[in-house]
């Protein structure tokens, strides 16, 4: 029997292979509490570029229903919210997604999650897919929240 990984090692090096690409990290990953019964949520958290070469945010998915990338924007003294159809990342930068900003909608919900579950997102970007447990909260990780004081 013929060894052919040497050779198609040989055939790569010389004819040159796609560097690998670096996928996105993802981290602080949250979904906004919402009464039983609502019918969408938004889902935040930031996109870290790890690779040498700027990337695209192409589409977001969720287990508990539709998704869609959108930003909310002040104009005129009105707050509007608009859809995005891809996003760059600059390489070794990151975008945060937050409220009153860029975010994941969730619509459609299947069920309401609950303050405490943990809802699965994914961000299919142009290196690939990457996915992160997002818990579900009444506000931002970082906000304090005055009613927890007694």
């Amino acid at each position: 029997m013929i060894d052919v990984r040497v050779p198609l090692f040989v055939l790569f090096f010389i004819f040159g292979i796609p560097a690998l690409a670096e996928l996105p990290q993802l981290s602080d990953a949250w979904i906004r509490a919402m009464p039983p019964g609502q019918k969408m949520t938004a889902a935040y958290l930031r996109v870290h570029n790890l690779g040498d070469s700027p990337l695209s945010i192409l589409d977001v998915s969720s287990t508990v229903g539709m998704a869609s990338l959108h930003e909310t924007r002040l104009e005129g003294g009105r707050s509007t919210m608009q859809a995005v159809d891809s996003l760059s990342v600059e390489a070794g930068s990151s975008v945060t997604m937050a409220p009153g900003g860029l975010h994941i909608m969730l619509m459609g919900l299947k069920s309401t999650p609950a303050e405490g579950d943990i809802v699965p997102i994914c961000v299919r970007t142009s290196e690939g897919d990457v996915c992160t447990d997002a818990p579900v909260r009444r506000a931002a990780p970082d906000v304090p929240n005055n009613h927890d004081h007694h």
